[in-house]
């Protein structure tokens, strides 16, 4: 082979490997964007570090607080004999602690941070995951025919780069959800203590109050509390629904925004006397987190036509154009003075116009009293 053809044998292999980096770091972007859980973000990187370097295979590790690495994800290859190895004395908290890859071809089998009871590691490259300077875990790839080269550090920090900001965009909204959960959770709280326990203690009362009076031989008494322990009763178990539906309802994640709405009016309006309707156009799911924030407006919105708007009528239309989503809310109620209601913070308004900011809606609130009111919601989706 001469001079000429050896050069651009190897250009052509230097091509064809920077393109694959870049489409490697394309996927590895693409799964930040695309808002995936931490687990599949782990194996997305994962298994783009072994396919780039030739490892038999990799690992994740995470650091904790208490100076250990928690060992995140790996392959069945590698499977470590500790979820968790210290920092110091081993070269993937090496890496951490410097900040820098650590390659080893000789590797020794008395580090614990790849050893395996079936396969001997016979190489190890250690590559820092590090956000804004500071290092939050590593990535790990083992067991290259050959050994690993400066080319596979070089590629491996790359991937290690974007690989970073995917997993911490991951954990952080991780962490996002968990705490909403905790918020939802201390309002179902505060609702169940302001509306159904006082509902049910008002039972109670009024139930004693019956015994006495039939003890006592006042039947027409007795007769008056039980119509007023039924009536109570019903506005309890009307509050327990509406409550229900304040959750996150499984039909919104398996069929979507329209049908979740439409449960809602049957389950709760309708059986409150309210003659509803819902209009449709142009029906297509949205982001999970879209149809969430838009449910709950309009459950919101519900929610005051059934308890304070007194009206007999109520419609929610869903409008969707190719990159719009148009949500209203209407009904036939005596109203209500919206500057009054806007300085007050009342009607839930404050919560709407927070959860309408989550996804950059615009949000309108049209009332006037005897006028009856109307939500308007507009979302880029």
């Amino acid at each position: 082979m001469d001079y000429q053809s050896a050069a651009n044998g190897q250009s052509h292999e230097e091509t064809r490997q920077r393109l694959a980096e870049s489409r490697s770091l394309q996927r590895v972007t693409t799964a930040l964007l695309q808002k995936l859980t931490l687990d599949q973000v782990f194996e997305i990187v994962r298994c783009e570090a072994r396919e780039l370097t030739g490892a038999a295979g990799g690992s994740i590790f995470l650091l904790e607080e208490d100076s250990w690495l928690r060992e995140a994800s790996h392959d069945v290859s590698l499977d470590p004999l500790s979820a968790r190895i210290p920092v110091s004395g081993t070269l993937t908290g090496q890496a951490v602690l410097s900040g820098k890859p650590i390659l080893d071809n000789a590797y020794s089998n008395g580090a614990v941070e790849a050893r395996t009871p079936n396969v001997k590691t016979e190489s190890l490259l250690s590559v820092p995951l590090q956000i804004e300077g500071n290092s939050i875990g590593a990535l790990n790839v083992a067991n290259k025919v050959g050994g690993f080269t400066e080319n596979d550090v070089h590629i491996l920090g790359l991937l290690a780069d974007v690989a970073a900001i995917a997993i911490e965009n991951a954990r952080l909204r991780e962490k996002a959800k968990q705490l909403a959960i905790v918020e939802e959770r201390q309002w179902l709280a505060r609702e169940l203590h302001d509306s159904v326990t006082q509902a049910m203690y008002s039972v109670t009362l009024y139930a004693e109050a019956t015994r006495l009076a039939l003890a006592a031989g006042k039947s027409d008494v007795a007769a008056e509390n039980l119509q007023e322990l039924q009536m109570m009763a019903r506005e309890a178990l009307f509050s327990i629904r509406l409550l229900i539906f304040e959750l996150h309802p499984p039909i919104l994640e398996g069929q979507g925004l329209v049908a979740a709405l439409q449960v809602r009016l049957s389950a709760v309006e309708s059986r409150a006397g309210l003659q509803t309707e819902l209009r449709v156009e142009k029906s297509r799911r949205l982001p999970l987190a879209i149809e969430e924030e838009l449910y709950r407006i309009a459950l919101e919105a519900l929610n005051n036509v059934v308890k304070h708007a007194r009206a007999q009528h109520v419609t929610v239309t869903v409008k969707f154009d190719d990159d719009r989503v148009y949500l209203e809310v209407t009904d036939d109620g005596k109203g209500y003075d919206s500057a009054v209601a806007r300085g007050s913070g009342g009607m839930g308004l404050r919560g709407m116009e927070e959860r309408a900011q989550r996804i950059n809606a615009k949000l309108e609130m049209v009332s006037a009293p005897g006028m009856g009111t109307t939500l308007k919601v507009e979302v880029l989706a």
